[in-house]
C-alpha cells in the first residue's frame, strides 16, 4: 500500500541534526589549527569569548558602594542612596547610569578594538560584563536605545557600536532594542578631548524622535560604550523626556571617573 504524503517520516529533524553536527565539527576543527585567542591581546584560550587572565586584572571592574544617581565609584560606604560630590555641581538631566568599568587603558583598548577594528564577540563580551552592573537600571525598564550615530558616522564606521552592545544585551536583559526611535539629526564634531561645556555645545539639538510610540510613557535605558561628561545622555535625556519618557537611564561599558570627565584620545 503506497505511503501518503503526511504518512512518510520528515526528513526535516535529521537534517537540522546533521547540519549541527557538520557546524560542531568543523569549529572543533578551525579549533584545532587556530585556537581560541584572547579577544584583546590574542593570547591562546580554552573560551573563545572572553579574556585572558592578565587582561581580565587590567580592567577596572566597578564594584559598590557606587553613587546611586551616577554609577561612579565611591570611596566608602555610606549606605543605600549614597551620592558622590560631583553631583553638587554636575548633576546630569538623565536619572540614573550604570557602567560595568571605569574607563582606562584595557577598557579603552576593548572599546577602540569594537568602534575601529571590528572584532568578532567584543559586543558580546561587553554585553555580559554589563548586565550584572545594570540590573537596577534594567528592572522595571520597557526598552533598550542604542545611541544613534548621525548617517555620515555611520557610513564611514559602517556600523554602530551601541547597537551591537545592545543587541547583544537584549537577551541577557529580558528587553527589546529601540533601534529607530530616535535619530540623530546633527552632524558634531568629535568628542574626545572636550570639556562637558564645550560637548553640551556640540550636542545642541543633535537628536529628533521618530518613533514616538516606542518611547512615549517608557522607560528607556539608553546603551553606549563609554560615558564621558554625560553631555550626549543628558541631550538624549532632554529629547526623550519632552516626547513622553517617564525615565530615561544609562548603561554603558566603560565610564570616565574624574579628570573633568575628559576622555582620552
Amino acid at each position: 500500500m503506497a505511503m501518503s504524503l503526511s504518512d512518510r517520516p520528515s526528513l526535516s529533524a535529521p537534517l537540522a541534526h546533521a547540519a549541527r553536527l557538520g557546524r560542531g565539527l568543523v569549529a572543533a576543527g578551525i579549533g584545532l589549527v587556530v585556537p581560541p585567542l584572547c579577544l584583546s591581546c590574542r593570547r591562546p584560550l580554552v573560551d573563545p569569548r572572553t579574556l585572558c587572565g592578565p587582561c581580565v586584572r587590567d580592567l577596572e571592574i566597578i564594584t559598590p558602594p557606587i553613587c546611586d544617581i551616577m554609577g561612579t565609584p565611591l570611596a566608602f560606604d555610606a549606605g543605600p542612596g549614597a551620592r558622590s560630590p560631583e553631583l553638587r555641581w554636575n548633576h546630569p538631566l538623565y536619572d540614573k547610569a550604570r557602567a560595568a568599568t571605569v574607563f582606562g587603558p584595557m577598557s579603552q583598548r576593548l572599546v577602540h578594538q569594537l568602534k575601529y577594528q571590528d572584532v568578532p564577540g567584543m559586543a558580546s563580551l561587553m554585553a555580559r560584563l554589563m548586565a550584572p552592573a545594570i540590573a537596577d537600571l534594567t528592572a522595571g525598564a520597557d526598552v533598550l536605545l542604542p545611541v544613534p550615530l548621525h548617517r555620515r558616522r555611520l557610513l564611514a564606521r559602517r556600523y554602530n557600536q551601541a547597537v551591537l552592545i545592545a543587541d547583544a544585551l537584549s537577551p541577557l536583559v529580558g528587553l527589546p532594542v529601540a533601534r529607530h526611535a530616535v535619530r540623530r539629526v546633527r552632524y558634531t564634531s568629535h568628542q574626545v578631548g572636550l570639556a562637558r561645556e564645550q560637548r553640551a555645545d556640540n550636542l545642541h539639538a543633535a537628536f529628533r524622535i521618530v518613533d514616538r510610540a516606542a518611547v512615549d510613557g517608557k522607560a528607556v535605558v539608553l546603551v553606549d560604550d563609554v560615558l564621558t561628561s554625560g553631555a550626549t545622555a543628558d541631550s538624549l535625556a532632554v529629547t526623550l523626556k519632552a516626547a513622553g519618557a517617564r525615565a530615561v537611564r544609562v548603561a554603558v561599558f566603560a565610564r570616565v571617573v574624574g579628570e573633568g570627565n575628559r576622555e582620552p584620545a
